[in-house]
């Protein structure tokens, strides 16, 4: 095997599901054919233990930009997210679209998906200056538009209001004034000059 860079990087693949990721090493100290991988890696490529895992040397380009996705808001409440994330990912030599990585974060698991990778669907993030940006939690709701609510006796529901006039509401008195661009106010219905 002619090895080009460091960190070696490896394509990991269940053929049996048509599943892939790519990893690094953090050391070699399995027995001969066996490797040992984390659970949330093993869950990443649908693999059971003791299933047959196919195991390539790569070369994968390094990352410029990487699209992350929490699978929880809860994620939104770490009061230094970035901060998390850079230590988090020093423990990470590459990544690949459509896995999942795992946050472990004041007694809490965060699981991150990876979204969208530059130059490619795999990349390596050693030594690199890597862009990240952040899609809405997958449990993440848009909140509705906040609709004012206008006192119902002062103006009336059958009231049609031009649209080259402005309302003007006082508080004090619940009242309102229509005034258009010529500065002639209407009230409740009725001319007023001023």
């Amino acid at each position: 095997m002619h090895i080009d860079e460091y960190p070696m990087l490896f394509e990991l693949s269940n053929q049996k599901r048509g599943k892939k990721t790519h990893c690094g090493v953090l050391e070699f100290v399995a027995e001969e054919g066996m490797v040992y991988l984390p659970y949330w890696m093993m869950q990443n490529l649908l693999l059971g233990e003791g299933d047959i895992l196919r195991v390539a040397y790569t070369t994968l380009p390094k990352g410029t930009f990487v699209k992350l996705r929490p699978q929880t808001k809860d994620f939104l409440d770490i009061s230094n997210p970035k901060a998390v994330l850079e230590t988090t990912l020093r423990g990470y030599t590459c990544l690949t679209v459509n896995d999942t990585i795992l946050i472990n974060y004041n007694n809490k698991r965060y699981f991150i998906d990876i979204v969208e990778a530059k130059p490619g669907n795999a990349i390596s993030i050693v030594d690199t200056d890597c862009e990240v940006d952040f899609a809405p939690p997958l449990d993440y709701v848009e909140p509705e538009p906040v609709r004012l609510a206008f006192p119902k006796s002062r103006l009336p529901v059958s009231t049609i209001v031009p649209s080259n006039y402005v309302i003007h509401m006082a508080r004090k008195t619940d009242t309102f004034r229509l005034q258009n661009a010529k500065g002639v106010s209407q009230r409740d219905g009725y001319r007023d000059r001023g």
